[in-house]
């Protein structure tokens, strides 16, 4: 009983890397961006709805849309502001994102370390759903539930947008290039603008929920950015499904390690895991095309 107990907690974990790792893999997929900003959207989202909670008032489930709003807005903002300019010059900008990306993290951590100061934030009592679920001998947290069902119907969402609309046809042929695209009828910037908005969404509802059951700092998104670039590497770029299954399947792991193993081990399997994968099976666990392809 021990060991379900410990898989529910594993997927619940799970749930908030896999929504982490759906917005950095359609970012990396669709505009070939390596953004290691990422973290940043989650952190904010998280503040966001911290504030929106404890200083106006709001009830937490208004509070996840303040965070999914603000992680999109953040997306929105920073690729137009910081890599648009990149992609206008042409050519191959990786190293050129890479950088910029990284001045962008410091930039926004610094910036959530004034907002919030040093001392840790938490939702005040009572404002987070408590509610406890008891059956066969399992206990389950209400916003663990609601963590899981809420990456799941993301992930679907996205997945849908992405492969069964025009919109998302649209993405992808951009995400496959760019110049091809533009000469079949697609304005690129709105496919970039809605694709940076739906990964800016998935990582602020991530940061929210990483927030929810525990104190956090300004460096919230430092730790989801690694396991959610070990998520999307270890599940499979080519599509948000892979990115979402490795995000569950490290909750997992990181969980019964702690449970059986130890702490201290938690980030040294996860990415043990990832070098595995990599070595044996290099484009995920989860076979896929790339998102880029028509």
């Amino acid at each position: 009983m021990l060991l379900v107990q410990q898989l529910i907690n594993g997927l619940a974990l799970g749930a908030v890397y896999a929504l982490f790792a759906v917005g950095f893999g359609v970012v990396f997929s669709t505009m070939r961006i390596l953004n290691l900003a990422q973290g940043m959207y989650a952190t904010w989202g998280a503040i966001f709805a911290y504030w929106a909670v404890a200083h106006a008032g709001l009830p937490f489930p208004v509070a996840c849309l303040v965070g999914t709003a603000i992680g999109a807005v953040a997306a929105v903002a920073v690729d137009q502001v910081a890599f648009q300019p990149l992609r206008s010059r042409g050519g191959e900008q990786l190293l050129g994102t890479i950088i910029t990306s990284v001045a962008l993290w410091i930039s926004l951590r610094e910036a959530a370390s004034l907002a919030t100061g040093a001392a840790p934030l938490g939702f005040p009592p009572g404002t987070v759903p408590g509610g406890l679920i008891r059956f066969a001998g399992l206990r389950v947290l209400a916003t663990q539930i609601i963590a899981i069902v809420c990456a799941i119907v993301v992930t679907a969402v996205i997945h849908v947008i992405l492969r069964h609309t025009r919109l998302g046809a649209a993405i992808r042929a951009v995400g496959h290039d760019r110049g091809a695209a533009m000469l079949g009828g697609v304005n690129p910037r709105v496919a970039i603008l809605t694709a940076a908005a739906l990964a800016g969404a998935a990582t602020g509802l991530a940061g929210v929920f990483y927030a929810d059951g525990q104190t956090f700092t300004f460096s919230l998104g430092d730790g989801l950015l690694l396991q959610g670039f070990a998520a999307v590497v270890i599940g499979g770029m080519g599509d948000v499904r892979g990115a979402a299954f490795g995000g569950f399947a490290i909750g997992v792991v990181q969980v019964l390690s702690a449970q059986y193993i130890s702490n201290s081990f938690q980030d040294a399997i996860t990415f043990g895991l990832l070098l595995v994968v990599l070595v044996v099976r290099p484009r995920g666990l989860l076979k896929t095309v790339e998102l880029g392809r028509a």
